[in-house]
């Protein structure tokens, strides 16, 4: 048996593990079942002296909680998005589904001469929220991941064979003979 078909067949199983660490990542993965995808409907603004209060209906399935933004936006500069600072209300994480949800924007601190223009408008978008508080960080799974493959590396290595390593016979020429 040749040098590498017995280091092929000491690593057999780790050809498993690796195979099995590149196919699970390439699996695709459904974050939320179909259907639960919300909608946000009847969106009003007025604005009152320095405060602009935006009303809407997030219309999305009962016991689960949204990740609500709002965005400024102009019809005649498509190029114009701007995210307002100063909000609160029925926006941001953890907001439920209902109608005439409220968002209220302090103008002032962000644009003290007023909204940029007569065309402007807004856009709320909603992003279900996964129930996982927090959850574990990236870096905990790369380096579990490496501590794994550490293992079986060091149990795959240590199972060798106890004889030392194989030579082929006629790979090396013989000793010369001691005078």
């Amino acid at each position: 048996m040749g040098v590498i078909q017995h280091l092929a067949g000491r690593f057999r199983p780790l050809h498993y593990v690796l195979a099995a660490l590149i196919a699970v990542p390439a699996l695709p993965v459904q974050v939320h079942a179909q259907g639960d995808e919300p909608t946000i409907k009847n969106i009003v603004f007025k604005v009152t002296g320095s405060v602009v209060e935006i009303y809407y209906d997030l219309i999305a399935p009962p016991g689960h909680t949204w990740s609500v933004t709002l965005t400024l936006k102009r019809r005649f500069a498509k190029g114009f998005i701007y995210l307002p600072l100063e909000v609160s209300g029925d926006v941001g994480r953890r907001v439920v589904a209902g109608e005439n949800r409220k968002i209220t924007w302090n103008l002032a601190t962000e644009f003290p001469q007023g909204l940029p223009g007569e065309d402007c408008f807004f856009a709320v978008d909603a992003v279900q929220e996964t129930d996982v508080e927090g959850g574990i960080s990236t870096t905990y799974w790369i380096a579990g991941g490496a501590a794994v493959v550490g293992g079986v590396l060091a149990i795959v290595l240590s199972k060798g064979s106890k004889t030392g390593p194989v030579t082929p016979v006629g790979v090396f020429p013989s000793p010369p003979g001691r005078p």
